[in-house]
């Protein structure tokens, strides 16, 4: 699996660096990728902006899994008011062992909302598969460009509402009709409801 095509195809990724004191994630996006380097952005303004040589880990949703990668920043600009990250080409890709990364095929109950420039829709439906920081869900339709995702997910006994960012679609085909897997990034999940979560998948595992 080549790594390199599939930053080409994402969406959104998690960004994580430590300060002296803190661990910070961010969602970003990808605005170029060239030869030696890559363009990222934060989707929103984050509290706190990594300095030039701050090293990075990636934490990528594919298809194939969740990819953890090393990068530092080489350079930090301003765009129209947009913070651009100039990062060095990921290293180390590797699938993550990381608890709140593990996947498994859970069909959770869940309700999205979607708001776009001039209406909000409204997806229900369960969960193809979740995990900590993710979710993985079945539409008949592409996902098309969004302002903002907000999502609940409903186990039996306890409901979880967290923003969310759009990461990759793939095309599937059940019984001859045309469906998406759309992924998600779960962007502002609470720890104790990762850990349920967590728990579950873990749960599912054993069953």
């Amino acid at each position: 699996m080549n790594i390199f095509e599939e930053y080409k195809n994402l969406k959104s990724f998690e960004v994580e660096f430590h300060d002296q004191t803190y661990t910070h994630r961010i969602i970003c996006k990808i605005r170029n990728i060239l030869p030696d380097k890559m363009f990222i952005y934060p989707i929103n303004e984050p509290e706190a902006i990594p300095e030039i040589g701050t090293q990075l880990n990636l934490n990528v949703f594919t298809e194939n899994g969740i990819y953890n990668s090393i990068s530092k920043v080489i350079d930090v600009l301003q765009e129209n008011g947009t913070t651009l990250y100039a990062i060095a080409y990921p290293s180390q890709n590797k699938i993550t062992q990381r608890r709140e990364y593990f996947r498994a095929n859970l069909n959770i109950p869940y309700k999205m909302s979607v708001k776009r420039t001039s209406k909000t829709d409204i997806l229900e439906g369960e969960t193809v598969n979740i995990c900590g920081k993710g979710i993985c869900i079945s539409n008949t339709k592409p996902f098309l460009p969004y302002e903002n995702i907000e999502v609940e997910i409903s186990f039996p006994n306890h409901i979880i509402n967290t923003h969310a960012e759009y990461v990759y679609s793939r095309a599937v085909s059940q019984n001859a009709k045309p469906e998406f897997y759309h992924a998600f990034v779960l962007t502002d999940i609470a720890q104790k409801d990762i850990d349920y979560i967590v728990g579950q998948c873990f749960l599912y595992q054993l069953s």
